[in-house]
């Protein structure tokens, strides 16, 4: 089995449902990613591709337009309720700018069951440092659930690129020592960056999620020496993440050799890693009546 830490949920349950358009400040999107076809897949292709290749996974209410944060918390605990076979859970998302967000975040987590909080500065148009998203960091600290955070090149068109970048997620875990953190997409450009922030804080995760694996060892991709520290000093704080639609999972597993992880890492990446996070968000959920931590991992 994988564990697959960021999916964004499916906008369509069927085929039958009308198909959505691309908004245009994410045009860029999908001229790069093909986005205006891969966002229009419906629930049942996520359910087959999952089930094809054993993923398990945790949905992210993530959202690009203000004033829907509600409405793709719902969406989440509802595919999540829907599949449980297939969800650990979701995350939420709440918008900071939003005189609520505190309440609104309580409300997903008592009322929907979902856990942690994404936060997507470039989308938001606000810095991950940003004071209005301090009651959301520390509620998340108080309750040890997850804050994902977006960081790395953005191609969004709404506000610039410096607000994701991961230096200052350094910042934040010093202000909030006992939070865990993931980097998203690892932060590209800034790589070396991300990886001495997890490497210096010990509760800050990273994941690749949008790049295939391909691009982690090409000599040209700007990646480095990423792999290196999959190895070694990072090899128990890096986390499989998909951001499905975006990487069909075909495309991942084809990749995945190329690597040349050893055993034992290549498990930490797609399996044991994450089970350590959805133990601290899910611990209810992590394993079935009569099962063990072993069960659900094999």
């Amino acid at each position: 089995m994988v564990i697959d830490f960021r999916i964004r949920p499916p906008v369509r349950d069927t085929d039958e449902d009308p198909p959505v358009t691309i908004a245009p400040e994410l045009k860029r999107y999908d001229d790069l990613y093909g986005l205006g076809v891969r966002n229009n897949l419906p629930f049942a292709d996520l359910v087959e591709e999952m089930e094809r290749h054993r993923v398990r996974g945790v949905l992210q209410a993530e959202f690009e337009d203000r004033g829907r944060s509600r409405y793709w918390n719902e969406r989440v605990a509802t595919l999540v309720k829907r599949r449980p076979d297939l969800f650990f859970g979701g995350i939420a998302g709440v918008d900071p700018r939003e005189p609520d967000a505190l309440a609104e975040l309580e409300w997903a987590h008592d009322d929907l069951g979902l856990r942690g909080l994404v936060v997507q500065p470039c989308f938001l148009g606000v810095a991950s440092t940003d004071e209005r998203l301090y009651p959301l960091y520390s509620y998340c600290q108080e309750r040890d659930v997850p804050v994902t955070i977006h960081c790395g090149v953005n191609f969004g068109s709404s506000s610039p690129m410096e607000l994701g970048r991961p230096i200052l997620v350094d910042r934040l875990a010093s202000e909030f020592p006992d939070l865990t953190i993931v980097i998203n997409h690892g932060g590209w450009p800034w790589v070396m960056e991300a990886v001495a922030i997890a490497w210096r804080q010990t509760r800050v995760f990273l994941d690749f999620g949008a790049v295939a694996p391909r691009y982690l060892v090409d000599p040209n991709g700007g990646w480095g020496p990423i792999v290196h520290w999959m190895r070694t000093q990072l090899s128990e704080r890096i986390v499989f993440a998909s951001d499905w639609p975006t990487i069909p999972y075909s495309r991942f597993f084809e990749d995945l050799p190329g690597l040349g992880l050893p055993e034992e890492v290549s498990r930490r990446y797609l399996v044991e890693n994450a089970l350590e996070l959805i133990g601290r968000s899910w611990p209810d959920h992590l394993v079935a009546p009569g099962q063990g931590r072993s069960e659900v991992a094999n």
